[in-house]
């Protein structure tokens, strides 16, 4: 009997497992299509920025993220085309200035979103945004010809946010 109960015992203390530390930064494995970069920095009270930049443009966004299972959703604080800016009318600089989206707000199982990630490790994967599958792979400029001299520099690789 007590070995019973040291067995039952043990395993409910191996069977409870804390919850990932996800704070902090992630990052872009690869430059996306050779120019864009995504960077989003998680912190503790469930708010996040989110930094998308590459050829011209630059998008400074922030909002709050919510975990369930190995799911990550990210909800901005603006909704589609809002436009953040600092006075009352908009000027030049302000529609240039990119921080808005154009992603839908979406909801599943109860949550509302913009983006959603899968958390595999210290690494976050990308769910495509029209199909809502799981991002396989993205086109990335590579150094690499295709034959000795000549032939295209792009290369399909696996694109995920690591973080840093």
């Amino acid at each position: 009997m007590k070995i019973f109960n040291l067995i039952l015992i043990l395993l409910l203390l191996f069977s409870c497992k804390p919850q990932k530390d996800l704070q902090g930064v992630y990052k872009t494995n690869k430059a996306e299509l050779g120019f864009f970069v995504t960077k989003i920095d998680l912190k503790n009270n469930n708010e996040f920025n989110y930094v998308f930049s590459g050829d011209l443009q630059h998008t400074e966004l922030s909002g709050f993220y919510k975990i369930s299972g190995h799911d990550l959703y990210l909800k901005f604080n603006k909704n589609k085309g809002e436009v953040e800016y600092v006075h009352d009318s908009m000027t030049i600089s302000d529609i240039l200035s990119g921080n808005y989206h154009h992603y839908d707000l979406k909801s599943e199982n109860g949550i509302n979103y913009h983006l959603k990630y899968k958390i595999q490790g210290n690494k976050l994967f990308a769910y495509g945004i029209k199909n809502g599958q799981l991002k396989k792979k993205s086109k990335v400029y590579t150094n690499q010809s295709k034959f000795l001299f000549f032939g295209p520099r792009w290369k399909n690789k696996r694109i995920y946010l690591k973080k840093i």
